[in-house]
Formats: structure tokens, sequence, C-alpha cells
């Protein structure tokens, strides 16, 4: 703390005020009053001079000490704010404000205003350097950030004034948009990574990946024009980051939008816009703008900056930065179009793991959707062994795991968006093959002989062998009338006459006759086989997808 001298006002009565003088802004009235002598003749109250009378006073030299309070926290520098600017993903020519402060109480020059990495931005100046600033004045710089330019934006201003130099600095990446529509019929990838360890009686499954890698494999089909102006971008953009719409998800703005609106206003459900993200409008491959926006409520999304233009009907979408890691194909035929394909890898993925409406056995989701046949339903069982062999006697046989792996396939078929996007949120949900679910049979696998009362803990069945080939089982009993129950089975015996009864773990809790049954199944506790599922998008909304399975230890 510095030292000072200085004077201070004496009292009346002789006594000092405070020692210490304090140059902060809030107390430069009090200071000036005590550093200025008493006036005779007059008594000081709150509200001014009022009542007279002789005051004596004088003025004296002390020692004080220079308090650094909020004054100096903010006058005698320069400010630049703000002195960083992010970026981010930059998709559209962007504007920035900046304001350059003297906070001094004199004037100040600014000598020059040195830079670098400034390709793509223009810094406009209200007075070019050298320019005095008067005492205490702002001025407003306006910088312009355009799409042209390196695809790294990290650019540094410097200005120059008398004994200090404040720093802008300018961060982000610039994005090309892809702005072709693909031809439908397109795959889309979701890919997790699990790692599974084994042992006799179970396997450990653990999650590499909290959100899958998606993947769009598109094709387009270009004109020439199309194909010259396709040809520029990938040429730059080979091996970075393009912004690519969610097809699948967009949704046409009828009525158009007006310059200065600041909320889009349509269905976002059954969608995956994010909250500060970008969205896509697009008119025409020519005609089309990356919007940040800030929240998304279940009617439309809140822009971060107001609408610049007019727009006539056109199509919103979420957008993605995507990779071509393989860049991009063209193919030419004897026609005069072009056919362009690529496999556009997102970078920024995304949990959206929903368990959605199906009901839970035993703490998991079972899957009471029929599979669709999208493809061959094939099932294989088998037991994972080790076999040694070698070569000239017997073969040895060693089984590795204490259960039988009872392999199959599923398949869905999606007709409405809200189909999909529920499909999507369970299989987001099951995180490759970490996470298990129940999976019916739908096959009628035992035939109830006897009707059920609600307190009853055992079925009588047709004969199918289960005391000999079956320990614990899970079913699934589904009645005409839509009902599911499910029970868990823990042995089975041979009556008398021929048919088995099975003792359950507990009540089956409802009461039905067997005519009211319209077929049981067995349930498998089954994950899937695989960490990549492929969502095969074919006409305008509708999807399908077939998902191995695999049945695994409880």
């Amino acid at each position: 703390m510095a030292a000072i001298s200085g004077q201070i006002g004496r009292s009346p009565t002789g006594q000092e005020a405070s020692p210490y003088l304090s140059n902060d802004l809030n107390s430069y009235a009090w200071q000036s009053y005590q550093t200025t002598p008493w006036i005779a003749g007059a008594e000081v109250k709150a509200g001014g001079y009022s009542t007279f009378r002789t005051i004596h006073g004088g003025l004296w030299a002390i020692s004080g000490q220079d308090s650094k309070a909020f004054f100096w926290d903010f006058y005698n520098r320069i400010h630049v704010q703000p002195g960083t600017i992010t970026l981010g993903n930059l998709t559209s020519s962007q504007t920035r404000n900046v304001t350059v402060w003297n906070a001094y109480v004199v004037s100040k020059l600014l000598s020059s205003i040195a830079s670098s990495g400034t390709e793509g931005l223009t810094l406009t100046q209200p007075q070019v350097p050298p320019t005095y600033f008067a005492a205490m004045e702002e001025r407003t710089y306006q910088l312009n950030i355009s799409t042209n330019g390196p695809p790294i934006v990290d650019a540094i201003y410097v200005f120059s004034f008398p004994g200090e130099s404040p720093k802008l600095l300018v961060t982000g990446r610039r994005v090309v948009i892809w702005p072709f529509v693909p031809e439908t019929g397109y795959d889309e990838t979701m890919s997790w990574k699990t790692d599974i360890i084994d042992s006799f009686n179970n396997e450990q499954r653990l999650a590499l990946r909290e959100a899958p890698r998606q993947a769009f494999s598109h094709k387009f089909i270009l004109d020439e024009s199309q194909f010259s102006r396709a040809k520029a971008i990938s040429t730059q953009w080979a091996h970075r980051v393009y912004g690519i719409a969610v097809w699948a998800e967009v949704t046409p703005l009828m009525n158009g939008l007006t310059a200065g609106a600041t909320f889009i206003s349509f269905d976002t459900s059954n969608a995956d816009y994010r909250d500060n993200d970008l969205i896509l409008l697009w008119v025409s491959d020519t005609q089309l703008a990356a919007l940040e926006i800030t929240t998304v409520t279940p009617t439309g999304v809140n822009l971060k900056l107001p609408l610049e233009t007019n727009w006539p009907k056109c199509y919103v979408a979420p957008l993605r930065f995507a990779r071509t890691f393989s860049g991009i194909e063209y193919k030419r035929s004897s026609n005069r179009y072009i056919t362009a394909s690529g496999v556009f890898e997102v970078t920024q993925n995304k949990d959206l793991g929903d368990n959605g409406a199906y009901p839970l056995y035993r703490g998991k989701p079972v899957l009471t959707d029929r599979s669709a046949v999208v493809s061959d339903l094939s099932e294989r069982i088998a037991r994972t062994i080790d076999i040694f062999d070698n070569g000239s006697g017997p073969i040895q046989v060693d089984t590795a795991t204490n259960w039988v792996r009872h392999m199959q396939t599923i398949g869905f078929i999606k007709n409405t968006r809200a189909g999909i996007w529920a499909l999507r949120k369970w299989i987001h949900a099951r995180r490759g093959k970490q996470r298990a679910f129940w999976l019916p049979s739908w096959n009628t696998d035992l035939v109830i002989q006897v009707d059920v009362i609600n307190t009853s803990n055992v079925l009588v069945v047709s004969p199918i062998g289960y005391p000999l080939y079956y320990g614990v089982k899970d079913i699934m009993v589904h009645l005409k009338n839509g009902t599911k129950i499910f029970a868990r089975i823990l042995s089975g015996g041979t009556n008398t006459d021929g048919n088995e009864i099975l003792t359950l773990s507990s009540q089956i809790g409802t009461s039905f006759a067997k005519t009211d049954v319209d077929f049981v199944c067995f349930m498998s506790h089954v994950r899937f086989d695989a960490d990549q599922i492929v969502f095969s998008h074919k006409d305008v909304g509708q999807v399908a997808s077939t998902i191995a399975v695999s049945e695994t230890p409880e």
C-alpha cells in the first residue's frame, strides 16, 4: 500500500478525522470535505448548512495511506469488452460488437492495433489509429466473421496504449453446410462399444461409450451445376466438419417466417432438437441457412439472434456436425446426372435412452412389440465350449459357460415419426450389448389345461418334457382381452393324467379360464448381440431394422 502525504480538516473540537485517505469514487465527496477547511459561522447537518455559529478550524499535515478499493478495480486502465469471443462452430457469417473504454481520467493515445490469424475477419474501427481516447471515452468496434477462411479461427487483436496492450481473442471453427437433399433409401448407423468379460456362471458388460456414434450413408443425385458446387465443397472440406441436416426429422413450415422473429413455431416432439444447438432452414440447395437456438420447447425453438430476412415456405430440421472420413465419391453415367455418395460421421453424439412405455418384469423392460419380418428371423441354440483336438485321437469338449446361448434376430418396421422416435430411444437405452431386457418368444410354448385362480401358484399344462429339459423359466400369459401376465416357473412335474404341473415362484395374481388364454410363451433374458444397429430409411417416414440378440444370465 503506497504512503502519501496530505492534509485533513480539524473539527471544531480539535478531534481528528480518519487518518486514511481513500481514492475510491464512493468516498471522493467525503475526502474533499475532510481536506477542506471548516467554514466559519456554519453548522453542517444532513440537509446542508442551517444554523450559523462561529467554528474555528484550519489545515494541518498528516501522514496517511492510499487504500486501494473499488476505484482501482475499474479505473486507470483500458477495458476491451468482451476480451474473448468464442464462436464455436461457425456455419454462417457473424457480427459481434466490441467496446474499448479508456477508464483513465486523462486522455490516452491508441497508437496501433496489431493482429494475427485474422483471415476471414474484419474489424471495423470508428477511428483509425493513431487516435486519442478522451478521458472516460468508450468506442464501439464491429467485428465481422465470414465463413470464408481457414477451418480454425484463432485470431488476436492487440490494442497498443501507453504502458498497456489489452487483447481481443477470437476462437472457433468454420463449418460448411452440405446443401443437397439425399435420396430416400439410406442407412443410419448407431455404434456402441461394449467390453464383455465372461465367467462360467455369468458375464460382466462394460459400456465404453456414453452415447452411440451416429453415421448417415447418403446418396445424392446431382445435375451438372450441383456437381460443380459439390466438387468445390468436397475439395476444400474433405477432411473437415460439415453441417448436415437430419433429413428424417424435417418439418415443413407452410406459412414461412418473418424477419425479426425470435421464435419459430412447429412441433419439436419426436425429433432430436437440442438446447444451445443449431437448426437448418432450407428452401433449396442455394437458399438455406443455419441458425443458432437457445432453448427447445414442445411448440418450437427460441433463436439466439432475430431472423435477418423473410423466409417463404421452407423446411426446418436439426443440424449435426459430421465428417466424411473417406470423402465423397462421384459416379458419372451416360446421362447428365451424377451420383454422389458418402458416409457422414456425426461428431457430437448424445444418449437419448428411454425405456418408454414397455412394462417392467423383475426390474427390466419386456419387449411387447412383436418382431416384424424385415429379413429372415433366425434362431440358434448353442453352448459355449472349448474343443481339444490333437488331430489323431478323440475330440474332447469342455463347457466354457454354465448357460445355453439362445441367439435370435428381432425386426422392427415403424411407419410414423412417433414410432421411430420411441424405437430410437429404446435402442439407445440398451447401450449396444450392455443392457438386457425380456423377450417373449411369441410362440405357443405352453397350453394351459385347467382354469387358474388368482391365488394359485401352479399351472397345469400339456406335456412338453418340461421336468426333463427345463429348470427355471419365465413365461408370459397373453389373454384374449390383451392382458399380459408375467411369471417365473421354478420347477415342473408330471401329473397322473400325463399333464405337467408347473410350480410358480409366487401367486399368479389374476384369475382366468383356460378358454380366456390366447397363448402362453417363454421369455428369454437377452441383450443385443451387436454393438452396431442400422436404421434403414425406406420410403419417406418409414424405418426398418433387424437386430441380433443373445440370451444371457440374469
